[in-house]
């Protein structure tokens, strides 16, 4: 096996319609097996990759669940980090408060207000609504919060929890989608703890604002011609698909 890791996002990347990776993808993925360390890395739980697992056929040696709240290796758990108690309850209280959709995850389920229109997208987690979000949720251990503002509310809401919640690690992951981890979880973080066990040459791949942490710390990063061009300007080459990867490898 080469020194190489290639880690990829899922959705919108390696799961480009976020329901089924398609049969291209899935093929070079599979070849690649034995030849490179292979990775994922998602703002998904790692039970949701689990469900990738099934459709490839194989496990994977690094899954980086959470955008790199918690992170597996080689099946044993090697680091994780949800959101202090404090900090969540006043954060639970600023979406009830502002009225906003949104979704918790504590690696189990989805616990929200979010209902998906499109059942393909949710996986093997389920969504659970909540009669208390506050007393439900603030004394679990969750790892991750998406925050679904309305069209054309999401840039002044990312704005507005940045500056409220300095504490917390807050992106834009779509142009109707905030997530929010602990503060210093970031994918690029996740694999920088993968190298400090195995010191690797990194190879990085996906299509979204969570992904550019990832493109900076890559040796080589590639992403998805239909991401924002904030995101394209960070990687070295853009690509159409995923399986389009194996003529720089």
């Amino acid at each position: 096996m080469e020194n190489k890791l290639l880690v990829t996002d899922l959705d919108g990347t390696f799961v480009k319609d976020s329901k089924q990776v398609a049969p291209k993808d899935k093929k070079l993925f599979i070849s690649l097996k034995g030849k490179l360390h292979l990775g994922i890395a998602t703002g998904r739980s790692v039970k949701e990759i689990d469900f990738i697992e099934e459709q490839i056929g194989f496990k994977i040696n690094n899954k980086i669940g959470f955008n790199g709240g918690l992170i597996v290796m080689e099946g044993q758990k090697i680091f994780e980090k949800f959101i202090e108690t404090p900090i969540l309850r006043e954060l639970l209280y600023y979406i009830q408060e502002n009225q906003l959709v949104y979704d918790a995850l504590d690696g189990k389920n989805r616990i929200g207000t979010y209902q998906s229109g499109n059942q393909g997208r949710i996986w093997n987690v389920p969504l659970v609504k909540p009669e208390d979000m506050i007393a439900e949720i603030a004394p679990l251990r969750i790892y991750k919060i998406n925050v679904r503002p309305e069209a054309g509310r999401c840039t002044s809401t990312l704005l507005d929890l940045q500056n409220k919640f300095p504490q917390l690690s807050i992106c834009k992951s779509g142009p109707e989608r905030i997530e929010i981890t602990p503060a210093d979880i970031t994918k690029g973080q996740a694999i920088e703890r993968i190298k400090q066990i195995q010191p690797l040459e990194v190879i990085t791949v996906g299509d979204s604002e969570n992904d550019i942490s990832m493109f900076e710390l890559a040796d080589t990063s590639f992403c998805l011609r239909h991401a924002a061009s904030e995101v394209r300007n960070t990687a070295d080459h853009v690509i159409d698909d995923f399986y389009e990867i194996a003529q720089y490898l």
